[in-house]
């Protein structure tokens, strides 16, 4: 940098033309050196900012405060013990005892525990249910659900005389709930009772219903659809996405997939067993997403969505979307995790399919809404993934999940992934890119293959 400034005055002194260009050449060389210098620190910089996400995420909001506009510093919050969790985690000791000692002595003024929640909540926890007589509680954390299937006004006061036990359990235990944040949800047809009927808090204030309430990090809505949590999860990674786009210039493959899959892919997948859309549109909202960030990526602009991600070794939303439905079905079998569905996905033994899983009958005097409703559920959609893989990845039983994702990677590397994007309809073969559909049509083709003695027309 002195030698540049240096150069700019020698430049400004100077009258001979021959001088003048020959320090311009010299300045603009110096400029290029320092250019070069900028870049190559800020690559390193870079390089080490994504070594550090890999291991925490967080770290990105670290490295994007150096580039804000304002400029806040906290702390310094510093400790003389050099290695904390290795001094003095191994020495304490907590029984279930000791637990239930402390909180005899707390009081509503008592600090908090661990994510705010108060410790009295873990040894009275459980004691909540019995105040209920019809509705059905779950808590998480803070977070408390009530939920009871309505039909008449009956059923609504009912409801009502459930929430006021729980106040008093609440008033009981030293507790209170916030009323700020209770909410309201009412799903179903009948708009008399909705109109007709009301919910009051503990000091009778209206808890007035919400189109969309937002349970642990997931968006449930009053039409039992997915659609405002799919379009404000698209919304989120796209904002993500291109903060992402914006802090790091390096568009080197290694670096843009250590970020995609650090920071915008785990806001597609969360709790996607759950809400993986079946309509075409949300498909290829979510879809839209990596095909736009993976554009960005060196040398993949000229190629198609598809190609990208064969080169790329990326599996398009919808397979992943399958494929962790697929995982929480084996689990679900395994019994590691709690079944979601009450009872409808169970494993049977057939002597020539091998193991498969049960698949929930739709109801044939539900409405077509309803219905279609069903179709993309948990306990509908995840037997025919299940039931759609080879008899050998099915059979995997009594091992690790970690054996059943090999397999069942091995076996979607062979499955054409070809996810609906705009303009590519008229290539596509299969109905749709799940496993079920395309699985099918890649045994379609075997069997035409092995008639007509050559491979399948394009």
């Amino acid at each position: 940098m002195k030698k540049r400034a240096s150069l700019i005055r020698q430049l400004q002194t100077a009258y001979n033309p021959h001088r003048k260009s020959t320090l311009i050449n010299r300045l603009t060389q110096v400029e290029r050196e320092i250019k070069a210098s900028h870049e190559k620190q800020q690559i390193e910089e870079e390089n080490k900012a994504v070594s550090n996400i890999k291991e925490n995420r967080k770290y990105f909001y670290s490295y994007c405060k150096k580039f804000s506009i304002t400029k806040s510093k906290i702390g310094p919050l510093e400790t003389q013990i050099e290695n904390p969790a290795h001094t003095l985690l191994p020495e304490v000791q907590i029984t279930t005892g000791d637990i239930k000692k402390a909180t005899r002595d707390l009081r509503t003024n008592s600090a908090a525990g661990p994510n705010g929640v108060p410790a009295t909540l873990l040894l009275h926890l459980g004691d909540i249910t019995t105040t209920l007589d019809r509705a059905v509680i779950s808590s998480f954390a803070d977070d408390t659900n009530i939920s009871q299937s309505i039909s008449t006004p009956e059923d609504v006061n009912s409801l009502q005389q459930d929430l006021n036990n729980v106040y008093t359990w609440a008033t009981q235990n030293n507790m209170n709930f916030n009323q700020e944040k209770t909410e309201l949800l009412r799903c179903g047809p009948n708009q008399n009772i909705k109109n007709a009927t009301k919910l009051y808090t503990e000091g009778g204030h209206k808890i007035v219903p919400q189109s969309h309430v937002k349970c642990l990090g997931v968006h449930l809505s009053s039409d039992t659809t997915f659609t405002h949590h799919i379009m404000t999860t698209v919304k989120k990674a796209k904002a993500m996405a291109g903060r992402v786009l914006r802090t790091f210039s390096s568009r080197e493959p290694l670096v843009m997939l250590t970020l995609w899959k650090s920071l915008v892919q785990p806001i597609l997948d969360y709790c996607s067993q759950l809400w993986s859309p079946h309509k075409k549109g949300d498909i290829q909202l979510l879809e839209a997403v990596q095909r736009s960030y993976t554009r960005q990526i060196s040398g993949m602009k000229e190629l198609n969505y598809w190609h990208r991600l064969h080169k790329l070794g990326l599996l398009s939303q919808q397979r992943r979307r399958d494929r962790y439905r697929a995982i929480y079905t084996c689990k679900i079998l395994e019994g590691t995790v709690p079944d979601p569905t009450p009872g409808m996905l169970t494993a049977h033994i057939s002597g020539r399919a091998g193991r498969m899983c049960s698949r929930y009958a739709l109801p044939t005097r539900a409405p077509g809404k309803i219905r279609t409703q069903l179709v993309a559920s948990l306990a509908h959609d995840s037997p025919k993934i299940f039931n759609a893989l080879p008899k050998e990845v099915r059979g995997i039983t009594g091992c690790s999940v970690d054996r059943f994702k090999a397999a069942l990677d091995r076996f979607l590397r062979a499955v054409p992934d070809e996810p609906p994007v705009p303009g590519y309809t008229a290539v596509c073969r299969a109905a749709s890119n799940s496993i079920p559909d395309q699985v099918r049509l890649k045994k379609q083709d075997a069997s035409n293959f092995q008639n007509s003695g050559g491979p399948p027309r394009l």
